[in-house]
């Protein structure tokens, strides 16, 4: 049995080296034995043909690029792969956690009349599924509660397998819990800004969800308002000063006083917490319905054939944020999963994991130094890091790798596989920056060869070949190769 080594390949790859020799230079060079292909983008784009049949029980429908109209990368590859002894998967990204490129600094998109849209945007009947924030306005996500919306993901899959032989799917959805989004932004793990988001979802099946579980939804609503005044409390005051992390915006809420609480923000927090038990149990209910998602995903798969496998890549935030972590419960996984995928980019997590400390100490920890806060985190997450000033460009090391792979392992109880994702040339800071930690082929060799004797069964290189230079790639395919000598 071989160690499992999947890496994801876009479209434009395959047409711009041409099919067969990238695959030739994926297996030779790299050893892969597993492609991972971005059928499915958060473009609001599918890459294969799709076939309308599938797609009767929903509204929404995939546009398909007018450059791609004639090159099918499912139908392409998934032979030529096979005639290499290569395995193949579709990866279906529903990319959710996105905010305008206005707000965050980010990659800005168009559409056909240069109006800047949201990725999701793209994704056509969209409107009708988007979630309800506390103030009743409709969201710029959709809702993963809404039955339509399932049903899209649901149709998405039994097309692909029943229609290419390919070995299953992997699948990927970025979004925060309503708790993280109201005291933090919903900017994902990259972006340097913070402002306080509404909180959602208050649509007609979250609420009849929440009241399927006993919670009050008014009073899960009059806790999050609450709540979202006292993170905006923090992030005016920080306006105020002229920090650097806080964005420009127009606050949410009424009151505008920027005075830290009497007793400091924590324990201001931790009352409302306790006034409001409701404010846990909605995000808890976010992490259990985005499980239910989950659920429903696997037994579609195994419906079509009990031999398709279903592959999981957990977001890089549920390693390094509390509430995260605390909510979505990577142990139920394993009922539900082929193989888990854990993002552990231990160099560009340096800097992703700094900003999200900068971030929780504005929100929470204001009035209290920054060394503190991140002693604090530290010490919940059970790491020794770098001095925090040094993390973006040291990264997190070996340990963190070892530490967070055998968390993931002892989950799962050891009975499904976990293939860490490790990041080669990922992007390690802000938009445009060159980067704090860039990938070191002898760097990138200890660190495969430590998740391997930490008891990883496989590796997913992430993010893309795209990204990835030919050193690093020839460095991952030298220890893959000794890797496999062990392993064997």
């Amino acid at each position: 049995m071989e160690f499992f080594t999947g890496l994801p390949v876009n479209t434009e790859d395959f047409l711009n080296r041409g099919v067969e020799p990238l695959l030739d230079y994926l297996k030779d060079t790299v050893r892969v034995n597993a492609v991972i292909i971005n059928a499915h983008t958060f473009w609001g784009t599918c890459h294969y043909t799709p076939h309308e049949k599938y797609f009767i029980g929903t509204s929404l429908r995939d546009r398909r690029p007018e450059e791609l109209k004639d090159f099918d990368v499912l139908g392409a590859v998934t032979g030529p792969a096979h005639d290499r002894g290569m395995q193949v998967y579709s990866h279906v990204l529903s990319y959710d956690n996105v905010m305008p490129a206005s707000a965050t600094g980010g990659k800005r998109v168009a559409d056909e009349n240069g109006f800047e849209v949201l990725p999701n945007s793209l994704l056509e009947n969209l409107s009708h599924v988007l979630e309800i924030d506390v103030f009743g306005r409709k969201g710029y996500k959709p809702c993963i509660n809404h039955p339509d919306y399932r049903q899209y993901y649901m149709s998405l899959i039994e097309d692909q397998l029943r229609s290419y032989p390919i070995e299953g799917i992997n699948f990927n959805i970025e979004r925060y819990g309503p708790l993280e989004n109201t005291l933090l932004g919903n900017f994902g793990s990259g972006w340097m800004k913070r402002k306080p988001t509404a909180p959602t979802c208050f649509c007609p099946y979250c609420r009849d969800a929440a009241r399927e579980k006993g919670i009050n939804v008014e009073r899960a609503k009059r806790g999050y308002l609450e709540l979202l005044e006292f993170s905006e409390r923090s992030w005016l005051a920080a306006l105020k000063t002229n920090d650097p992390l806080a964005l420009q915006g127009v606050p949410l809420c009424d009151n505008r006083d920027t005075t830290p609480p009497p007793e400091g923000y924590f324990i201001e927090f931790m009352r409302l917490l306790m006034r409001y038990p409701e404010i846990l149990a909605w995000n808890q209910l976010f992490n259990d319905n985005l499980q239910n998602f989950f659920k429903e995903m696997y037994g579609t798969v195994k419906a079509v054939s009990p031999d398709r496998k279903m592959g999981w890549h957990v977001w890089h935030p549920r390693d390094y944020s509390p509430f995260e972590r605390a909510g979505f419960n990577v142990g139920e996984m394993r009922r539900y999963a082929d193989w888990i995928k854990p993002k552990m980019d231990y160099n560009s997590a340096g800097y992703r994991y700094h900003l999200q400390v900068r971030k929780l100490h504005q929100a929470l920890f204001q009035d209290r130094t920054l060394e503190k806060a991140y002693s604090a985190i530290n010490a919940v997450f059970g790491w020794e890091e770098a001095p925090f000033d040094e993390l973006p460009q040291r990264g997190l090391g070996m340990d963190y790798l070892k530490k967070d792979l055998a968390s993931y392992i002892g989950s799962v109880h050891g009975e499904v596989p976990i293939y860490p994702g490790i990041g080669i040339n990922m992007p390690s800071g802000p938009a445009g920056h060159p980067g704090f930690h860039p990938t070191d082929p002898e760097e990138l060799k200890l660190a495969l060869h430590t998740i391997a004797e930490a008891g990883a069964k496989g590796v997913v290189l992430s993010r893309a070949f795209t990204e990835m230079k030919h050193e690093n790639m020839v460095a991952a395919g030298e220890a893959i190769n000794e890797i496999n000598a062990k392993f064997k």
